[in-house]
């Protein structure tokens, strides 16, 4: 029963390693080869085609990163801001595509089409040699480093935020099966269950700042009243269900449908305010 939430936490591992083994990777001198002019700062909108026909848009605002396609959701800032690395990936060789074949390249189509603020990416096959990642832009090819690759061909979610609350989120009252609490002239009084009344802010502080091991669509959310409810500032609400699958430990927000992976003892944590 535990195998897949195993394997779902050691691919999420493998990701973030990949990613900081490329953020090395790409911190050379500036006036080396760069596959394109942009500056990641610079970019407000990334969209990736995957070959299934999937496209995920990510749209920056005020807020920070939000998904757009296929769903709306707040984007996890630090894996867009590996994505964003590709913009500068250092480019070892350069052709123009008259002197390749990017169709035996897998440029055309491409495996994986990416685009920045209008600047189209094409990523295609590995080189046999070095292993490094032939790349189109325009009409010249690049040869780059691989390691933002497992990230981008990964699924989709894995750019979904993992926050369960989101940084603009004001709670002012949370109930769960055991607790009951409300925020009354900036403290947390607990109406119902065992927390103490010194560690009700502290709680909370948990709650605002908890991150799951996964966040991810799921296909049917569940059709259950909520186990959780958080009311928030200005009358808006959070509503989750705490579910098990497969092994995986969840809170499901019952409105976006997405779920939010959690090992055993921190779910129990945040229904209960008990620390196993």
């Amino acid at each position: 029963m535990r195998r897949r939430w195993v394997l779902n936490v050691a691919v999420v591992l493998v990701a973030l390693a990949l990613a900081g083994v490329a953020w090395l990777d790409y911190q050379r001198p500036a006036d080396e080869w760069r596959l394109t002019d942009l500056a990641p700062d610079d970019v407000h909108v990334v969209s990736v085609q995957y070959g299934d026909g999937t496209r995920l848009v990510i749209e920056r605002d005020h807020a920070g990163w939000r998904i757009s396609e296929p769903v709306t959701a707040r984007a996890s800032h630090f894996h867009v801001e590996q994505l964003l690395r590709l913009t500068r990936a250092p480019s070892e060789h350069r052709y123009d595509s008259t002197e390749l074949d990017p169709q035996e390249l897998g440029l055309i189509p491409p495996k994986i089409k990416l685009t920045f603020n209008g600047t189209a990416v094409g990523l295609g096959d590995t080189d046999a040699v070095d292993g490094l990642r032939y790349a189109m832009v325009g009409e010249r090819v690049h040869l780059i480093p691989d390691a933002l690759t497992p990230l981008i061909a990964g699924p989709w979610w894995n750019f979904l935020d993992r926050h369960i609350l989101e940084q603009h989120d004001e709670p002012v009252a949370l109930t769960t099966p055991v607790l009951a609490m409300r925020l009354r002239d900036g403290d947390w009084v607990i109406q119902r269950g065992e927390l103490a009344q010194r560690r009700g802010d502290a709680f909370m502080a948990d709650w605002a700042g908890v991150e799951a091991l996964m966040a991810r669509p799921l296909d049917s959310p569940p059709e259950t009243e909520p186990d959780v409810r958080v009311e928030l500032a200005g009358g808006g609400h959070r509503r989750f269900a705490a579910t098990q699958e497969d092994g995986e430990v969840r809170l499901v927000d019952l409105d976006s449908g997405v779920a939010y992976v959690l090992s055993q003892e921190l779910r129990h944590y945040l229904l209960t305010g008990e620390e196993r």
